[in-house]
């Protein structure tokens, strides 16, 4: 049996794209969410690639996610925008709110948006790198916790209380890609566990705990009721866990008065008041250089900066000093050139799909 399976990302993009519209989305989605998919996929963290489409379908027919759903304006005054994602797709919603935060910007030089009842809005670095291409900075988080509304334990604690809660920024480098800086506050995200088992391997030591709260290597215990530990573990978990908290309630901004949904079906919301103590929400800051003085001395200035830390000796046994971003970078060159390898598991899940949806499989090697 292989392994892996080869496949070039032009096809992979095509049958996701397929399998989205299949599941009702407009082209204008599932063109965002399938593009999306695949260069997470590109960029090395398959984690949040075409792996994570088998689970989309699962909540769609679960009714937590709403294919077709687009984002509504429900709030904001002068350059801030409050959205409702109405459960549909997050990536899309989160690139819809993306270029709203980069028109305020520009107009008021900082802008910020908040988007509630979003799902899963996969790589936070592809908003904040959009930002620095286009000379934006940007500055993403997605933040849940409550009691069982994640599975990353609180410092000190024994039971899931947040979500991986990442963060990312992005910054514009004259001459350079985009500084882009986007990492969970757990030690890994749920991704990386998923993609583990997906694989079959262990994961690291230290960043996963079993139902019983002991610390695994095993991604099937994960599964089976364990938590995620928050970045610096044992010794320094309290810096993960401060993140975490403040991803949650900055976030927390896009429910301040969330009743119902403005534009999704009542009846697949669960009934009932808010649960005590839980929060969830998409947040969006961007900035637009100008508005502080002149944007290409701005990018000059941080281009010296990249440049100069590239020049730090690098440790034994590391090749050299990158800047956040660049492994991003040169995984998309190889995988864009020479494909995506796919765990067996992913691929047999992507069968099911095809079959499902009617929706021709890629061409896939066999490794």
């Amino acid at each position: 049996m292989a392994e892996f399976h080869r496949v070039m990302p032009g096809p992979l993009e095509t049958y996701a794209h397929g399998v989205i519209v299949a599941m009702g989305a407009s082209e204008e989605i599932a063109t965002e969410t399938a593009h999306h998919l695949v260069r997470s996929n590109l960029s090395g963290h398959d984690s949040h690639g075409i792996l994570r489409l088998p689970q989309y379908v699962a909540q769609a027919d679960a009714g937590l996610l709403i294919p077709s759903a687009v984002p509504t304006a429900i709030g904001g005054i002068g350059a801030t925008l409050l959205l409702d994602a109405g459960f549909g797709f997050g990536q899309y919603s989160t690139a819809f709110a993306l270029d709203r935060a980069f028109a305020l910007a520009r107009q008021h030089g900082v802008s910020a948006v908040a988007v509630r009842h979003s799902t899963h809005i996969g790589r936070l670095g592809e908003y904040t790198e959009r930002a620095g291409i286009t000379g934006m900075i940007a500055i993403v988080t997605i933040g849940t916790a409550g009691p069982q509304s994640g599975r990353v334990v609180p410092f000190g604690g024994t039971e899931p209380f947040f979500g991986t809660n990442p963060w990312s920024y992005g910054v514009p480098v004259a001459g350079h890609e985009p500084m882009v800086y986007d990492a969970a506050t757990s030690v890994v995200a749920e991704g990386k566990v998923r993609f583990a088992q997906s694989k079959g391997v262990p994961m690291p030591s230290e960043s996963i705990l079993d139902a019983d709260g002991n610390p695994t290597t095993d991604p099937n215990k994960f599964y089976a009721g364990g938590a995620l530990l928050p970045v610096g573990g044992a010794v320094a978990g309290h810096k993960g866990y401060g993140l975490a908290m403040s991803s949650a309630l900055v976030a927390a901004l896009a429910i301040i008065d969330d009743a119902t949904p403005s534009n999704a079906d009542t009846t697949l919301r669960p009934a009932g008041p808010r649960p005590r103590g839980k929060v969830a929400g998409v947040f969006l800051i961007a900035i637009d250089p100008a508005a502080f003085g002149d944007a290409a001395h701005y990018q000059a200035m941080t281009a010296e900066t990249v440049e100069a830390v590239m020049q730090v000796p690098p440790a034994v046994g590391v090749r050299e000093v990158l800047v956040p971003g660049i492994p991003e970078v040169r995984s998309r060159a190889t995988r864009e050139r020479d494909g995506i390898l796919l765990p067996d598991a992913t691929w047999r899940d992507l069968i099911v799909l095809a079959e499902r949806f009617g929706v021709a499989m890629p061409e896939g090697k066999a490794e």
